[in-house]
């Protein structure tokens, strides 16, 4: 993302002339009712500056970045705004090219990807890719999740920190020395390190993820096994690829999986208890941020 521009303002004053640096606008929110912006209420537009706190009651305001990023806070939330990211700390936001924080979970939608972050009871967030890719990771920089198009999962943040137990469900298969799985629920493909794992086979997993560790091609991380227990279910032949679609990793839920008579399951990642939230349509994404919904920033200038 763009970093913040700095101006340097000339002030003349009685013991002669000083250099002010002002700090210009991160971007410009836009609501059809009132905008909070720093806990003062402004109606329809407001200039949003790095770390401003916006709050919206009964009406959706949505704000676009300077970098192009794009974001769009539901009534009744509140988040903290960065030239980045947001800090989410109550209610729902979309996000379009852009990152948002959230109970200790980062999620990331870069480039024209665009994303549903919410806020539910008990400290679990719901997140919901829109449109392209999105990737969740959690506090220490892990990746644990990445969602599809038409994707939505509930996450719960429980034990920190990558070596915290993780559970994961899905077919292993031997890439050249190694053996990988891609978790069913997560999406994430894991290398497996000791346990007694049978290929083409689908099973559930457990042990710590290592940190810092250089997987082999084709997963994000490694995983040290210290269960195996197989769960049933047909796994199809042809390597990663297959079984990957195996998995249902293309659908919302998991549906493909359940098709296949396999039921869904609930990962935990790194201490992130991942469950399958029901799928969304991509068109809600494609509409998410309509001309007619997205301000304009020179309008705000």
């Amino acid at each position: 993302m763009g970093s913040r521009i700095v101006r340097v303002v000339l002030v003349c004053t009685t013991s002669g002339l000083a250099l002010v640096a002002a700090a210009t606008g991160i971007g410009v929110a836009m609501s059809q009712g009132n905008i909070i912006v720093n806990n003062s209420s402004t109606a329809g537009n407001a200039t949003i500056f790095d770390g401003a706190t916006l709050e919206t009651q009964s009406a959706t305001s949505s704000v676009r970045l300077n970098d192009g990023g794009q974001l769009r806070l539901s009534s009744d939330s509140k988040a903290k705004v960065y030239s980045d990211h947001i800090d989410l700390q109550k209610g729902s936001a979309d996000i379009v090219g852009y990152a948002a924080k959230a109970n200790g979970l980062s999620v990331r939608a870069e480039g024209k990807s665009s994303a549903s972050v919410s806020m539910r009871d008990q400290g679990v967030v719901e997140i919901a890719a829109l449109t392209g890719d999105v990737k969740v990771f959690n506090a220490a920089g892990l990746n644990i999740a990445n969602l599809l198009p038409g994707r939505a999962l509930d996450l719960r943040p429980q034990d920190a920190g990558a070596s915290a137990p993780s559970s994961l469900t899905g077919c292993a298969v031997k890439s050249g020395n190694n053996t990988l799985m891609k978790d069913e629920t997560s999406n994430v493909t894991v290398q497996l390190n000791g346990g007694t794992v049978r290929t083409g086979r689908r099973v559930q997993v457990s042990g710590t993820m290592v940190p810092n560790a250089t997987p082999a091609a084709g997963a994000t991380q490694v995983l040290n096994v210290t269960g195996v227990k197989e769960v049933g279910g047909t796994c199809k032949a042809g390597g990663a690829a297959a079984a990957g679609t195996a998995q249902g990793g293309g659908t919302a839920g998991g549906a493909a999986a359940a098709g296949s008579g396999i039921s869904t399951t609930t990962a935990v990642v790194a201490g992130i208890a991942i469950a399958a939230g029901v799928g969304v349509g991509a068109a809600a994404g494609a509409g998410a941020f309509s001309s007619g919904s997205a301000p304009n920033i020179s309008s705000g200038r």
